[in-house]
């Protein structure tokens, strides 16, 4: 008789990351506009502005680690809970299947085997799922990936929470989406609180200087946008009545919710706020992380005319048609390319409270920005927490707030914090 779960590797292992007093800049749009590059989030104190930082976050007083949970998936790229008040996580691997871990160990039959459908590279793969809001009553759940033609495709699955298999064949088919090139595919799906179905799609990709097809200020692509659906209604879905193109399309596809992004891998909502986070990899020099507030549409983030505060592909550019981002960095190395993360909720961090965390795959650092200063209009800066060893891939968030990472070697980890004196 097998065992429901295999040894999942080394537990209690952690990684030790050191609170950093040094402050590390937020760009402004005034100095961006004039062309001035960005501080990387590394760069030395003195170049900060000077800046008192929103009084809820002080990140002296903060030691951040992340324990290592286990070490033996195969090559994970998200995480997640189902949103009810099961006990578990699950676990994302890019080749095609989602593995349970729960209580210290890996399930040995992966969640979801959707492998024979899914096309493997470096951008493409599964992607995300995204459960349901009433997942515990009706199992459905939804998956984001590249099929084998490399397009991207939404579809619908059902499974139990936490338990035994989910079934590996569709039950519905949402959205088939042809993706020009085999980068810049993004990835994260989410439901809001309002419902519907959140779906932020990249440019479709291409090489220096950016944005090769043209697609990320064309008003009659899906990609490049944060499209909305509601997959309650309708034989695949219904698009929401207050879609701002849901009637006068103006040249936009129903879908549209917001535009202008080149590669939005990962993003997530605040579930106190209903605020939309996204972490939007750049691709010459900046880094953006942007924010959409709850029930506000429209927003154009200025990809492919500007990179970060700057213009790209236009010799000249007006900032001000655009959204601006909430914080850029310099992409130079070790920094290569940004993980958006969380707003953290949970319970267990107390001074983390209202922290919006980032990292960068590449040097492994990982960043908190207040996200309740930056709400109230206040100006805030981005503060180093953890300077790892490895780059990570993704955030996640458990049913109860607390949050993790994951990284290609096969690691999970969940971030950890003591109080400094």
């Amino acid at each position: 008789m097998s065992r429901p779960f295999a040894n999942s590797g080394v537990l209690a292992r952690s990684v030790i990351g050191f609170a950093v007093a040094a402050l590390v800049t937020t760009t402004t749009a005034v100095a961006q506009a004039e062309g001035s590059p960005a501080p990387s989030p590394g760069a030395e104190a003195s170049l900060a502005p000077e800046v008192t930082p929103f009084p809820t976050f002080d990140p002296t007083t903060l030691t951040i680690r992340t324990e290592l949970l286990a070490d033996a998936f195969t090559t994970p790229v998200y995480v997640t809970g189902d949103g009810t008040d099961a006990e578990c996580l699950y676990v994302v691997e890019r080749g095609g299947t989602v593995r349970l871990f729960a209580n210290g160990l890996i399930r040995e039959a992966p969640y979801l085997d959707i492998s024979r459908l899914v096309k493997e590279g470096p951008e493409q793969g599964l992607h995300a799922i995204a459960f349901h809001r009433q997942f515990a009553k009706n199992g459905r759940f939804f998956a984001h990936y590249n099929d084998k033609q490399g397009r991207t495709r939404i579809d619908e699955f059902k499974g139990p929470s936490c338990k035994s298999k989910a079934r590996a064949r569709p039950t519905k088919r949402l959205l088939t989406i042809a993706q020009p090139e085999i980068n810049n595919n993004a990835g994260w799906i989410g439901f809001g609180r309002d419902g519907f179905l959140y779906i932020p799609l990249g440019d479709g990709g291409g090489v220096s200087p950016g944005d090769k097809q043209g697609l990320g200020q064309n008003k009659s692509t899906l990609l490049s946008k944060v499209l909305r659906i509601d997959v309650n209604r309708g034989k695949r879905y219904e698009i929401p009545k207050d879609n701002p193109y849901a009637k006068k399309r103006q040249g936009f596809p129903r879908e549209t919710w917001a535009r202008g992004l080149r590669d939005p891998r990962r993003a997530s909502f605040d579930r106190k706020t209903g605020d939309l986070w996204i972490g939007d990899e750049g691709q010459d020099r900046f880094e953006e992380v942007n924010r959409i507030p709850a029930k506000q549409a429209r927003m154009n983030f200025g990809w492919s005319d500007m990179e970060g505060f700057v213009c790209h592909n236009l010799i000249e550019c007006d900032p001000t048609q655009y959204d601006p981002p909430v914080h850029t960095y310099d992409s130079t190395r070790p920094q290569c390319g940004i993980v958006g993360g969380y707003v953290y909720r949970g319970e267990a961090i107390e001074d983390l409270e209202g922290v919006y965390l980032f990292s960068d795959r590449c040097s492994g650092n990982v960043w908190g920005l207040d996200a309740d200063a930056v709400a109230a209009g206040e100006e805030a800066l981005a503060h180093l927490l953890l300077d790892a060893p490895r780059g990570f891939v993704s955030f996640g968030e458990g049913n109860d707030g607390e949050l993790y990472l994951v990284a290609v070697d096969g690691s999970l980890y969940r971030i950890e914090a003591e109080a400094t004196v």
